[in-house]
């Protein structure tokens, strides 16, 4: 399906792996042109590589660690720079970091909560004049995935993940018509953050192996395998795109009916 995304500028964060990553691919071979950032080099440039590979808009990358304001603002700059404007910002969600909520130190939640909500803050704020001019602006925040039988041992990213719903609802309200924004919530997705989350599951004792975590991650859903993580990313392109066009402060699971 053509989006008519071909030539838009989508500011991607956490887009060089996972879901992220994914939501980059889909934009990319649309024909966007795509701002990819990680604070990890050789995944920034191994993200960029691919996508170069196989997509059809342009590729930018740059080391931004989201947890500061300054890289944030910089990273929204030096897209400007690239490209001219930002049409579309997609916030992807950070790799699961398995904790008990008892285990959690108050320097870890502030911690997380740099990371994984006041980034989804700074960037909308960086952004929205560049999304306030453009003919097509839009936000899609991609929250951390919900893996319900595991949700205690999660406990950092699923508190989080509420609030990012609970920032794009106010954010939808004060944007639009302007700009649209809504909310993805993913269930399980078979990317490598997944299987690296679920590998530190098993090595916190939490589960006896590596298939009784998988089998836990799926638990009430009615489908026996992850998600592809290409196909919630077509979901983020096709809610930037025009198609979409009165969709707005939507709030959409993609988790195979598990929630």
């Amino acid at each position: 399906m053509d989006l008519d995304l071909d030539g838009n500028v989508a500011l991607i964060t956490g887009s060089a792996t996972g879901l992220g990553h994914a939501c980059a691919e889909a934009f990319s071979k649309q024909g966007a042109n795509v701002a990819l950032a990680s604070p990890n080099l050789d995944d920034l440039a191994y993200a960029s590589d691919r996508l170069y590979a196989i997509g059809e808009g342009e590729i930018f990358g740059l080391d931004v660690d989201i947890r500061q304001p300054e890289h944030v603002a910089a990273f929204v700059e030096q897209t400007v720079d690239q490209y001219g404007g930002i049409d579309h910002v997609v916030t992807g969600p950070r790799p699961l970091e398995p904790r008990r909520f008892l285990d959690v130190s108050d320097e870890e939640w502030f911690r997380a909560f740099d990371r994984l909500f006041m980034s989804v803050v700074w960037t909308a704020r960086e952004a929205h004049d560049w999304l306030d001019s453009s003919e097509h602006g839009t936000v899609v925040n991609v929250t951390n995935p919900w893996l319900r039988a595991l949700s205690g041992e999660t406990s950092v990213a699923d508190s989080f993940r509420t609030a990012v719903r609970g920032i794009s609802q106010a954010q939808a309200g004060t944007f639009a018509p302007a700009i649209r924004v809504n909310t993805v919530l993913p269930g399980p997705h078979q990317t490598e953050d997944f299987e690296r989350a679920l590998t530190e599951l098993v090595d916190e004792g939490i589960c006896d192996d590596l298939d009784a975590c998988k089998a836990a991650a799926m638990e009430g859903c009615p489908y026996e395998s992850p998600g592809e993580p290409l196909d919630l990313g077509k979901l983020v392109a096709f809610l930037s795109s025009e198609h979409a066009s009165y969709v707005n402060g939507a709030v959409i699971p993609v988790d195979g009916g598990g929630t």
